[in-house]
């Protein structure tokens, strides 16, 4: 099955921004019908709608009414990603992905935590060890030339209670956010597109003085835990994260590459993210031990002032969780006036298509059972990999009635081999839309038309949106027609 995510980032919402909701929702919806149904390569709708942060343009502390103004950036947030939801996935709230940014950090909050550090003449050398450790309360203001220290750790933690108060909201009280940062993670588990995404706040320790991203140790070591529990077994692990996490020597406002090995080890597969306000794709490796990396894909800001040489854009990717593949789309505004914005596609860095193809790593193996079932799918998972698929579908055909994760190796097995009979025999009637292609390729090939034309009678297959089946669909209708 496909899984199509519309990642955006870098909202900026302001009731003082050239794009207002109106014309914003319209535009992406717009652009949703031409590359569903006008553009050469067509993509599936939206399943998930992931937000990497900067929801809102953000109040400096010396503004008059800084905590109404936010109020009211984030009021204008709330109504945008509302008709986002309803407009693109049904209204299912759990299929928004939301985490903050740097802009969502109250510079109001932050500004009354301070209290101001006299530089005495006998202390600088101990000032300059605890201004450069790590997670310091030291910060020093280079337009001021004053040193400052986080006094009062209460109200430096409020920075975040006003997007607190909007995800509560956003998500009618379902979910709910801490101004806690070692509690600031989230987990979105959809077991029918067979993933799990943690979304981080990168704004540990953050603000207008300490730029930094940076996520808190504890939330990392919570997803370890968290994803052992073995109802996530065989979940494609899915982070999304706000910092860059590399930039130039003048800047210090991105993520210690350090952060992206950690959620390697935790055998995190994809990886997205916003910050930088241009489009980028990576493959990460591990370092410090097996040969695994990770796939990270950074969008464009939607509403705020592009990078050089890039125009305000959003992307659209497509996940094919089962076959361990993925289409990035990225989509650019194309046209000057940023109250109309008009998207549409533009080629990747260093790629001339419209779309860049990618592959990524697999959920780990199940680790929470070490019952015969367990041990089974770990061998068949190395014989597969080791091509030696024989051997892999007789160990995955005795447990395909009671382990989903056999049913899928075992349908990848058997199409490397193109044992189109064998398909026939354990994916008939289908139980998935993957499966449903492939048996309609088997009784093709088996010349077995008049089960071929049962089978597309199916309400699995008949009724079905996925633009891959209906592909697949309506070339087997013509030809038995």
């Amino acid at each position: 099955m496909i899984v199509s995510i519309l990642h955006i980032s870098d909202l900026h919402r302001d009731p003082d921004n050239p794009i207002r909701n109106d014309a914003l929702l319209d535009s992406l919806e717009n652009d949703r019908k031409r590359y569903v149904e006008s553009e050469a390569t067509p993509i599936r709708a939206p399943d998930l709608i992931l937000v990497s942060g900067d929801v809102v343009q953000g109040v400096l502390h010396d503004a008059d009414d800084a905590e109404g103004k936010l109020k009211r950036q984030y009021d204008e947030a709330l109504d945008f990603l509302d008709r986002l939801a309803k407009s693109f996935v049904a209204g299912d709230r759990e299929r928004v992905i939301v985490i903050p940014g740097n802009h969502d950090v109250s510079d109001y909050h932050f500004r009354r935590s301070l209290a101001a550090i006299p530089i005495a003449a006998d202390r600088k050398r101990e000032i300059v060890g605890k201004l450069f450790m790590p997670d310091t309360r030291m910060r020093w203001s280079w337009p001021d030339l004053e040193l400052h220290e986080v006094a009062d750790p209460a109200m430096y933690e409020r920075r975040f209670e006003a997007f607190a108060q909007f995800y509560n909201e956003f998500y009618q009280g379902k979910r709910t956010y801490l101004t806690d940062s070692s509690k600031q993670i989230d987990f979105f588990d959809y077991p029918s597109f067979g993933m799990t995404v943690v979304a981080f706040s990168s704004c540990h320790n953050n603000d207008l003085l300490n730029r930094q991203g940076a996520i808190h140790p504890d939330c990392i070591g919570s997803a370890g835990q968290h994803l052992r529990d073995r109802s996530f077994d065989g979940r494609l692990r899915v982070a999304t994260w706000h910092h860059n996490t590399e930039g130039s020597p003048s800047m210090s406002d991105y993520m210690d590459a350090d952060i992206i090995q950690n959620l390697i080890d935790r055998e995190i597969s994809l990886g997205f993210h916003g910050h930088q306000h241009k489009p980028e794709f990576l493959d990460t490796r591990f370092r410090h031990g097996p040969d695994r990396r990770i796939t990270v894909i950074s969008a464009g800001t939607l509403c705020g002032g592009a990078a050089f040489g890039f125009r305000r854009a959003y992307n659209v990717v497509e996940i094919d969780v089962e076959n361990r593949r993925g289409r990035l789309h990225l989509r650019e505004m194309q046209n000057d006036n940023l109250q109309l914005p008009i998207w549409g596609p533009r080629p990747l860095p260093a790629t001339a298509s419209t779309f860049h193809e990618f592959t990524f790593e697999p959920p780990p193996a199940p680790l929470s059972r070490h019952d015969s079932r367990t041990v089974a799918l770990i061998e068949a998972q190395k014989l597969f990999d080791e091509k030696r698929f024989d051997a892999a579908v007789a160990l995955l055909v005795p447990h395909l009635t009671s382990e989903p994760l056999a049913r899928r190796l075992l349908l990848e097995c058997l199409g490397h081999m193109d044992d189109m009979a064998s398909v026939i025999r354990y994916f008939d009637p289908p139980k998935s839309e993957i499966e449903a292609i492939t048996l309609m390729d088997a009784l093709w090939a088996e010349k077995d038309k008049v089960r071929l034309a049962e089978v597309l009678a199916m309400s699995l297959i008949a009724s079905s949106v996925d633009p891959a089946l209906v592909e697949v669909r309506t070339k087997y209708a013509r030809r038995l027609s």
